[in-house]
């Protein structure tokens, strides 16, 4: 094989291979699952209603974004009249703000996976959160950690005792 065969083999190896070296993906909404665990309590439960509108790229995390919500009024403990009343006004407020939103400041790799770090509102409140993803090549699951009364949510009146855990599985295709 001469040079310019050489060059035109190499040319044609990386315009098929060019796309698997680039992953962005498409988060399967419809199968995402939103849980919650309130650590102090034993308590836990979902959210549904998940909307993303972010843009995630594997190969390029540094230019990936991740945004989403998720519906407040779908808050489930698997208890009725608890649920309710963390709906109710005194607690996420449903009626008032009806989605806790999620915006990505950065996204990097780091040892686990990678890690999101962007502003979480509730009940029209904003504060930082850090996100740490792993990837199991179909979906994304990512953990963090709140207390609600950042959010003016008092579970409790010892604010370490509002503490709570969320975590977000993400299923999605290349």
């Amino acid at each position: 094989m001469n040079r310019s065969s050489s060059f035109l083999f190499c040319i044609l190896l990386l315009s098929v291979c060019a796309p698997a070296w680039t992953q962005p993906i498409s988060v399967n909404q419809s199968e995402a699952e939103i849980s919650f665990y309130f650590i102090d309590d034993e308590v836990d439960g979902t959210m549904g209603g998940f909307e993303f509108t972010g843009d995630i790229d594997l190969s390029n995390l540094p230019g990936s974004a991740f945004s989403g919500a998720v519906a407040t009024r779908t808050l489930d403990t698997n208890n009725w009249l608890r649920s309710r009343h963390l709906r109710a006004r005194k607690y996420f407020n449903a009626k008032d703000h009806p989605k806790l939103i999620f915006e990505s400041t950065s996204v990097s790799g780091v040892k686990e996976g990678f890690q999101v770090i962007g502003t979480l509102e509730i009940k029209g409140i904003e504060r930082e959160v850090n996100w740490v993803f792993t990837n199991n090549g179909t979906a994304l699951t990512g953990t963090t950690q709140v207390n609600t009364q950042d959010y003016n949510i008092s579970i409790h009146t010892k604010r370490e005792r509002n503490e709570v855990k969320i975590t977000v599985r993400l299923p999605y295709s290349l």
